[in-house]
């Protein structure tokens, strides 16, 4: 199947994303968003800043969003600038990123008539291409997300990303219907020049991709 992968880059796309958003969380996780405030006790969750689109010709198959700052692992995972000097550290990485520089991919969504067919996996692989990442800019940012365990293994792991367990993801209400005491949730981090295949980091936006690509790569 040939989709177009691409940012959103105007509102009435982010209003797509959004709603697909809010339209499967609603329903799956009886969490709504606000632009203003948040409450996961209450499960109410912060908008992404940046989306994520993958088009079947004029339909929106999949989205996920970016937080650009105000990371929700900062914010609610209690990952700390030491927590990510030290994977640094225990990396290697001696130069070249800020740790306080984090992009966050989240809200990861696939509209329910495409699910089955690796759309998770290849928008996740192609929202870590620098474009999307750095905004076109010349900046290097770190990526961090939280997810279930068997999320990381079974969406970015078989995308070829490597991500890199920081820490615990703490109990929220927001989480009751995602999380549990088998499939824990965690914060992650991503190294990119380490832990981002080339095929996804320099891929240029938008572009066409073709699901097979996710079967050729044994996801």
């Amino acid at each position: 199947m040939k989709l177009r992968v691409q940012v959103a880059s105007t509102p009435a796309e982010v209003l797509r994303c959004q709603y697909l958003i809010a339209e499967v969380y609603n329903k799956e996780y009886e969490v709504v968003f606000s632009t203003d405030r948040y409450d996961l006790e209450a499960k109410i969750e912060p908008w992404p800043h940046r989306y994520f689109m993958v088009l079947d010709g004029a339909e929106l198959a999949a989205t996920l969003g970016l937080y650009q700052r105000q990371t929700y692992v900062e914010r609610f995972g209690g990952v700390a600038r030491e927590d990510i000097e030290r994977e640094l550290e225990a990396a290697g990485v001696k130069g070249g990123y800020d740790s306080s520089n984090l992009r966050e991919v989240t809200k990861i969504v696939v509209s329910p008539a495409y699910r089955g067919r690796g759309l998770a996996r290849l928008m996740v692989g192609c929202a870590h291409s620098r474009s999307f990442l750095s905004d076109g800019g010349d900046e290097q940012p770190l990526v961090v997300f939280c997810a279930k365990r068997s999320i990381a293994e079974k969406v970015h792991q078989a995308a070829g990303l490597r991500p890199r367990r920081v820490k615990p993801f703490p109990y929220y209400k927001v989480h009751e219907l995602y999380r549990s005491a088998d499939d824990p949730m965690d914060s992650y981090l991503i190294i990119p020049h380490l832990d981002v295949p080339a095929r996804w980091y320099d891929l240029a936006l938008p572009s066409d991709c073709d699901t097979n690509l996710m079967r050729e790569e044994g996801a």
